[in-house]
């Protein structure tokens, strides 16, 4: 299940099976209806312990990448359409659409809390479309994922004086993309500056926030940063980091271009591993494709961490050349071949030589200043039917 299952599901047993018995052809050695009924009884939260496993390894052992000495986290979320089920309706709900809203579907809402220097996903949230992202934010945010000595990047839908007063006060930094509609925000935009300090109140709604942490002050103190996009467009980014000279306009423009790291992770997840594609109908079967492919995409990321980190110094020296990338989508064909001999067959030595030798060739120019319009498709995330799998 955690190799990305994307075939119907006979097939895809077929090959799994011809591989761990070395066979030169599929063989059916069992039946679906066997997976089945043995997948039923596994809890999608063992892909969650062994992600995290993955993840807080990695941490401790290795020189992850930083940004002026802070981990820079991202959290954004996203949507996948779901499989027609009962158990599915039960749980995520039912939206009508279609004419005379005629037509019932289930939608799950999906937010991550992303690691946008090291590809990590700190935490993922599979809820119903009825939760909105800020409450699924809160969860990030009690699961004590983010620490103190982190940057919390979001887009304009997450900013509030509750937030940035509660991560202020767990000593976890953030950059911002604000909305226009706020009164402050307006002020600063008609008054031509480029930075400015502002203290913003925390609503008496929230006051319960206060008493948590049993602060005396009633306020937050923050940055607000005006940059001039390329296409002449003004956004506003709010910033605990107040020192202008230690972090100038340009490190704070920089540092929230960072965030697009996160609409690439769900690229990955959604269109290369073909989220929406779920081999299971039920609920529990598509908790856990969805948290399988988490930790795949976490497995790819800390595997190829030595070759990343090879190439990046690589282009150090390589002045005056373009540079290059590594190919996550190629990485993860390649580890899905190698799932097998990782976790049965246990060939590390012979098999990590050789995948490391394979992600290091097959690495991808950079071309600076390339810029496309971003389509938006009408079915962005339309799921297959159930029937009807890829070869």
């Amino acid at each position: 299940m955690s190799s990305v299952l994307t075939k119907s599901i006979q097939k895809e047993l077929n090959s799994f099976f011809s591989k761990l018995t070395n066979k030169d052809y599929n063989i059916q050695a069992v039946t679906k209806g066997a997976l089945t009924q043995a997948r039923a009884k596994l809890k999608p939260e063992a892909f969650i312990e062994l992600s995290d496993l993955a993840v807080n390894d990695f941490y401790e052992n290795a020189a992850y990448r930083q940004w002026k000495g802070y981990r820079i986290l991202a959290i954004d979320g996203s949507t996948s359409n779901l499989p027609n089920h009962s158990s599915v309706k039960k749980e995520f709900g039912v939206i009508k659409t279609g004419c005379k809203s005629s037509v019932e579907s289930s939608i799950a809402r999906i937010s991550l809390l992303y690691d946008v220097l090291n590809c990590i996903t700190l935490d993922a949230q599979f809820e119903s479309t009825y939760q909105s992202e800020c409450n699924i934010l809160k969860k990030h945010i009690s699961l004590n994922k983010l620490k103190s000595g982190d940057i919390l990047l979001t887009d304009r839908g997450y900013g509030s004086n509750a937030l940035m007063y509660e991560l202020k006060h767990k000593g976890i930094d953030f950059c911002i993309r604000m909305r226009q509609n706020w009164n402050e925000v307006n002020n600063f935009i008609s008054s031509d500056e480029k930075s400015r300090i502002i203290k913003l109140p925390l609503p008496s709604k929230d006051r319960h926030i206060q008493q948590k942490y049993d602060s005396a002050v009633n306020y937050v103190t923050c940055r607000l940063v005006c940059i001039t996009l390329d296409t002449g467009e003004k956004e506003i980014l709010c910033t605990s980091l107040l020192d202008e000279k230690k972090y100038t306009i340009e490190d704070i423009k920089g540092l929230y271009k960072l965030r697009w790291n996160i609409e690439e992770a769900y690229k990955l997840l959604k269109v290369r591993m073909q989220l929406s594609n779920y081999s299971g109908k039920t609920s529990n079967s598509i908790r856990q494709d969805f948290f399988a492919k988490i930790f795949m995409m976490n497995m790819c990321s800390i595997m190829s961490y030595p070759i990343e980190e090879k190439v990046r110094k690589e282009n150090e020296t390589n002045k005056g050349k373009h540079h290059k990338k590594v190919n996550r989508t190629n990485i993860l064909f390649t580890l899905k071949d190698a799932w097998i001999s990782i976790w049965l067959k246990k060939k590390y030595e012979r098999l990590l030589y050789e995948f490391d030798n394979i992600v290091f060739k097959t690495k991808e120019i950079i071309r600076p200043g390339r810029r496309f319009k971003r389509k938006k498709y009408r079915y962005p995330d339309r799921k297959p039917s159930q029937p009807y799998k890829n070869i």
